[in-house]
């Protein structure tokens, strides 16, 4: 492990140290690297995985803010715009940048290694990672450089190219990957090692042919599933139709073409150095001498969110006990001298400040500590090996796509309305479930710990809501009267997304913002301002139906080093591309 953290940071020092200035300088472009000395792609690769992960949190926290998921804790303040939507160019800027930062890196590999050559693997890895990032960085931004990135010093004012440009570049990318990966090992190939793909464990270019299948399966797996997520998103964008329905025709059809396990990051993480540790541990938990952190300590979760676990909307106590801490048991807090007592864990309405507002805890309410009986903290925390849910361990792996949701990425596609790739919506949807107590039942080595299987687990959720169509996939085919929603084919949806929308909690909770914006889904009480009826903020005074912005701003250094580009005009309420139309 710290012998590759090890070439990491080597790999780092030698990208940045041959640009301009530092990454993050205003009077840099960050959509480009500049001149190159001669480090391998074989060298920078692994950073450019390593990198893409931390990327996540940025797009994380910001989702988690916006679609429901945390909320501000008592004992705090100053949060601003977080609270009342009122955006600024420079919110969730570490969005763009350190995105752009990964497009750099994998450039360079793209660029190094040769899509014909000896280091040809190299090449398809980086190809369909920063077709990953792109995809990302579009659906939360729309019109981005593209086509003029990478060119260094002889373009650092790149042009935006309009999204549907990209989202047709990075399927062609992707395709182009594929047919790399598909390719025969010859004499001359270079192997990607395991230390060189922390992503899938290495061996594609391998001279023994099973290893080399295994690896390349895997990441073709993963390109075909991000083909078909760029599709279903596009599907019902004018301008991007047409491409939709011939493109469609490109994907596999076997079920064994798309991961159906989670696509996990796993650079070396370590619990004995903090710059080793996981990011998102890093962000919540404990620090390298068992110190809590703030972000922990000043979030919870919402009443909203706790609905689809506690009863409120859906059973689901399993799941509430291996995410959040105290989940069920009372607990009591001493607010400004007064003892307040409640069923744990604490929650809070963003934007709720009167108090008494509950308080955080230690690592954070997204800290369960299970399936252990006494929670471990601190130190013991940062290197335990026998704790599920969303936060693990500070060595926990980082999820770039988890099965869950390429299993209701295909459960979408499969429906009779949508029609893009075959299958069985119900077994797919419920393969999607079952796949979220699986990755929450992992312990930070990726071992299955919780003492009840997955299928058990998912099985017994189906039991325990029978008759709501949220769950019980039968009972979307039959409304009754009672229901809000008679649509047969809307019904199965809103199903598909609510059940995504849980399992990319506090994991990948912008996916749960952007499907909600392309969606309308998980069903909120417009205008509303209940805290289990909609997740808008008490303090936003804006006038869109449910009060939450459409899309976050481009950062305030584009302005400054890409002015005449940049688009302008652009407001938080400003639809995204995907965006469903205000009824």
């Amino acid at each position: 492990m710290r012998k590759l953290f090890n070439i990491l940071i080597i790999g780092a020092v030698l990208v940045s140290g041959s640009s301009c200035k530092k990454y993050l300088d205003v009077n840099d472009n960050p959509n480009n690297p500049t001149t190159q000395d001669s480090v391998g792609a074989a060298l920078v690769l692994p950073q450019a995985i390593a990198t893409t992960a931390s990327s996540l949190n940025n797009y994380d926290n910001m989702g988690a803010w916006t679609a429901g998921y945390k909320a501000n804790a008592g004992g705090y303040g100053g949060w601003g715009t977080v609270w009342t939507y009122d955006l600024t160019t420079g919110d969730y800027a570490a969005i763009w940048t350190s995105t752009y930062e990964s497009i750099n890196q994998l450039d360079y590999v793209i660029r190094t290694a040769s899509p014909t050559g000896t280091q040809r693997y190299h090449h398809a890895m980086a190809k369909i990672l920063r077709s990953y990032l792109y995809q990302k960085l579009v659906d939360q931004y729309g019109d981005v450089p593209y086509t003029e990135v990478g060119k260094g010093l002889n373009n650092l004012a790149p042009k935006y190219d309009k999204y549907s440009t990209v989202y047709q570049g990075v399927f062609s990318d992707l395709t182009a990957a594929i047919a790399i990966m598909n390719t025969q090992v010859d004499a001359s190939t270079v192997a990607v090692t395991s230390g060189q793909d922390p992503l899938f464990g290495g061996g594609a270019g391998n001279a023994t042919a099973a290893t080399h299948a295994t690896n390349t399966t895997r990441w073709k797996q993963f390109a075909n599933t991000l083909r078909l997520k760029l599709l279903i998103r596009a599907r019902l964008v004018p301008d991007l139709a047409a491409w939709v329905n011939t493109s469609k025709a490109a994907l596999p059809t076997a079920a064994t073409d798309y991961l159906t396990d989670d696509a996990i990051v796993q650079p070396g993480y370590s619990s004995s150095n903090a710059n080793q540790f996981n990011p998102r541990w890093s962000t919540y938990a404990w620090n390298n001498a068992g110190t809590s952190l703030t972000s922990g300590l000043s979030n919870v979760p919402t009443p909203w969110i706790l609905s689809f676990y506690n009863g409120t909307k859906l059973n689901d106590p399993a799941r509430g006990e291996m995410i959040y801490a105290s989940w069920g048991a009372n607990v009591s807090q001493n607010i400004n001298g007064n003892t307040f007592t409640f069923s744990g864990p604490a929650t809070n309405q963003l934007g709720y400040d009167t108090e008494p507002v509950k308080r955080g805890v230690a690592g954070s309410y997204w800290y369960s500590g299970k399936p252990r009986s006494a929670r471990p903290t601190g130190t013991t925390a940062n290197a335990a090996t026998d704790v599920a849910g969303v936060l693990k361990a500070a060595t926990m792996g980082t999820p770039l796509l988890l099965a869950a949701e390429a299993y209701f990425l295909r459960a979408e596609a499969a429906l009779a309305s949508v029609n893009i790739l075959a299958g069985n919506s119900q077994t797919l949807f419920e393969s999607g479930i079952q796949a979220s107590y699986n990755y929450l039942g992992k312990n930070a080595a990726g071992n299955y710990i919780w003492p009840t299987a997955a299928a058990t687990l998912a099985a017994n959720y189906r039991t325990a809501n029978v008759n709501n169509y949220l769950v019980d996939w039968a009972k979307t085919g039959a409304p009754e009267a009672t229901d809000r929603n008679k649509d047969v084919e809307s019904r199965r949806l809103e199903a598909i997304i609510t059940q995504k929308y849980i399992a990319v909690n506090m994991i990948h909770s912008d996916e749960g913002y952007n499907e909600y914006r392309r969606t309308g889904f998980p069903y909120i009480v417009q205008g509303s301002t209940g805290a289990t009826e909609t997740f808008a903020s008490l303090k936003s005074a804006k006038t869109t139906p449910d009060k939450l912005p459409t899309r976050i701003l481009y950062p305030a250094v584009e302005f400054q080093v890409n002015t005449e580009n940049v688009p302008k005009g652009v407001t938080t309420t400003t639809k995204i591309f995907y965006a469903k139309p205000t009824p």
